[in-house]
């Protein structure tokens, strides 16, 4: 009695330093956050990419067209479309003035109270160009354009169902004035919605989240060492392992470092296909902003990252984003929804090979946008109880689209007396939801390995929280197997 005493004591200590560390942490969190949404605020504009590819002029022109007139007219297009997007959203008219003139001034600033009092919203995602005139002393210029632009409605925040993406035809005419270049026109000449066939994957998979043991997140393409790949895809497949799910952080394919994360996804996914293994790739991992003037850099980091995966027999399907119903509360659930199916249409229109699913934090948000899938995916860390069952709701919804649970987990992370958890308790409820969901066209377990470091900006600031998440490898952090091993070998095997 006296020991249970101690122990029921030191458990209660433990959990109040812990809940106080945890506060503090999240108070300095705050701060940081809060910062970041002013510097948002203040700069909600993304200018650090190009959006326009330009074509080679169809005759010469009066002027030539230089690679720095490329650049300096491409911000000018760019910038143009993405503040008229942010003015739309914020129903400030005066964010206008620096990138249009003339008409297109007038149209611009009619098109925002427009958006006010009705709700419409235009979101240009790219721009294709070819010069069509250039004059000799260099104060106009004219572009046939060809551009992705996603339209929607939008009323008290609630996002109605007129929603499109459409591929848009017409000219626009800059003039550079003392202040620069700016828009004087745009003539829209033809439009039409972007329509891809659907397609579908039909395989078993059997398989694990993956980031090296001491590389997770962030980390993982900054640090990218083949040598450590093909060690563990070789540990996934001696699990009875036949697939792999892997997370394609948004921030590393934009930016200075997008070419060497793209050779890195390149390298990743001919280790995979070495090893028979099928990937599972996960976009806009850790993207944290949803506002309307980072979509075009969104559409950018699409167009990079699907040139490589298409090149690859690796791929399975493609989850467009991470648990974006978690997103809803901080962002809006009619944003994030409208971001979703304007990155599923520009996808399709981008590579219709490809099949795209959602990964859900759970089969009852999956239900959202299930028309607008091929593959449905969610995650299972409710309680193992109804596991079956919410697995038979889903598929009674899914219109026979197969149903892949992308996400189950156990931590092994033991802070007294076998409490929370333990290597052996893992193990347990791992074979018991393994069981459970046997009916899945697949499973994924997270993760293949324990981490030393969590990143708190990616779990939260609790350091609880933060040690549960360290702990649901399935190897140790030097590669030793834990328990949990023994159990997906079991259950995986005759999945694949």
């Amino acid at each position: 009695m006296r020991l249970l005493l101690i122990i029921g004591t030191f458990i209660g200590v433990t959990a109040l330093v812990l809940w106080g560390a945890a506060r503090a942490f999240e108070a300095a969190e705050a701060q940081r956050v809060t910062y970041r949404y002013i510097a948002a605020a203040l700069a909600p504009v993304d200018v650090g990419e190009l959006y326009v590819t330009w074509n080679a002029p169809d005759v010469p022109l009066v002027r030539p067209f230089t690679q720095a007139d490329a650049t300096v007219i491409s911000r000018a297009l760019g910038e143009a479309w993405q503040v008229l997007a942010v003015a739309q959203e914020s129903g400030n008219p005066n964010l206008l003035a620096d990138r249009f003139t003339g008409i297109a001034a007038e149209r611009s600033t009619l098109s925002v109270r427009d958006a006010t009092a009705h709700g419409g919203r235009m979101i240009v995602l790219s721009q294709r160009a070819t010069p069509m005139f250039y004059h000799k002393d260099g104060s106009l210029f004219q572009a046939r354009i060809e551009m992705v632009v996603a339209r929607y409605l939008s009323h008290n925040g609630a996002t109605l169902d007129a929603m499109e993406v459409t591929r848009d035809t017409g000219v626009a005419t800059l003039l550079n004035d003392s202040n620069g270049w700016r828009v004087m026109s745009w003539e829209r000449r033809t439009s039409q919605t972007l329509d891809a066939p659907r397609v579908t994957f039909e395989g078993r998979l059997a398989g694990v989240n993956y980031y090296p043991a001491e590389t997770p997140w962030r980390d993982f393409w900054l640090e990218f060492d083949a040598t450590d790949v093909a060690r563990d895809f070789d540990r996934i497949a001696g699990l009875n392992g036949n697939a792999v799910r892997i997370f394609l952080t948004r921030d590393a394919f934009i930016g200075a470092r997008a070419d060497a994360s793209l050779d890195s996804l390149a390298r990743l996914l001919a280790v995979a296909e070495e090893k028979s293994l099928r990937v599972v790739p996960t976009l806009f991992d850790l993207k944290q902003d949803y506002s309307v003037g980072t979509w075009g850099g969104d559409a950018l980091y699409l167009s990079r990252v699907l040139r490589v995966l298409d090149a690859s027999p690796a791929v399975a399907f493609i989850d467009l984003k991470n648990e974006p119903d978690l997103d809803f509360e901080a962002h809006g659930e009619a944003k994030v929804l409208a971001w979703l199916t304007t990155m599923l249409g520009l996808s399709r229109s981008i590579d219709a090979r490809i099949p795209l699913s959602i990964g859900w934090s759970s089969a009852e948000a999956a239900n959202a946008l299930i028309e607008d899938v091929d593959v449905v995916t969610y995650h299972d860390y409710a309680p193992l109880e109804g596991a079956a069952e919410r697995l038979d709701a889903l598929r009674a919804l899914a219109d026979g689209k197969p149903i892949y649970v992308t996400e189950i987990g156990e931590s092994s992370y033991s802070l007294v007396a076998g409490f929370p958890g333990t290597e052996a308790k893992q193990a347990k409820r791992l074979s018991e939801r393994l069981d459970a969901l046997r009916e899945a066209d697949g499973i994924m377990v997270w993760t293949l390995y324990d981490f030393p470091n969590v990143d708190p900006s990616v779990v939260g600031a609790s350091p609880w929280v933060r040690r549960l998440q360290s702990s649901f490898g399935i190897l140790r952090v030097d590669g030793t197997e834990k328990p949990g091993a023994a159990s997906l070998r079991d259950g995986f095997a005759g999945r694949g």
